[in-house]
């Protein structure tokens, strides 16, 4: 893996006056993270897409109703890390489908409160050994203690990731 540089060359075509900063894409952390989220995600969606007709933000509403129980959209949005689009039509068309279902929040009319149906409680216990399969093959390239070390790893930077939305680096 090339390391990352920070310096700047002259472009190659020799009539260009600009100078083009010399970047190693496969050495950029959030490019890394990206790819390797967007393999393990494809890989698990192949295995469910046919069969269940939901996609990966659907999955992901899933997911997260499945282990964390009832929630409002923005709760969701918050957990997933997706923005309101992605959560609203993941929401809608899991709706149309019957998998989630949708009560007005108790405190406050205007919110609701989503949750799974029958048929996504179903869909969620035939997925998650699915996952948990890719996540075990996946893993198995890793020591225990490389993968503790890792998921913890991963908390940083994450952490750090979510400070940065809101208070961008100087």
């Amino acid at each position: 893996m090339k390391s990352q540089e920070s310096s700047v060359h002259t472009s190659k075509d020799p009539e260009s006056k600009q100078e083009q900063a010399a970047f190693a894409l496969d050495s950029f952390l959030p490019y890394r993270l990206a790819l390797l989220s967007s393999l393990v995600s494809g890989s698990i969606q192949k295995l469910y897409a046919a069969e269940f007709d939901i996609s990966i933000p659907e999955w992901r509403l899933v997911a997260i109703l499945g282990s964390d129980g009832p929630m409002t959209s923005n709760d969701i949005r918050q957990r997933a890390a997706m923005d309101k689009v992605q959560v609203s039509r993941a929401a809608a068309k899991l709706l149309d489908a019957g998998h989630i279902r949708k009560q007005v929040h108790p405190d406050d009319k205007r919110r609701a409160i989503l949750s799974l149906s029958d048929s996504g409680l179903t869909i969620y216990n035939q997925i998650v050994p699915i996952a948990l399969e890719r996540e075990a093959f996946l893993a198995s390239a890793l020591t225990k203690k490389e993968k503790d070390t890792f998921i913890h790893l991963l908390e940083k930077l994450t952490k750090m990731a979510r400070s940065m939305a809101t208070t961008p680096p100087t």
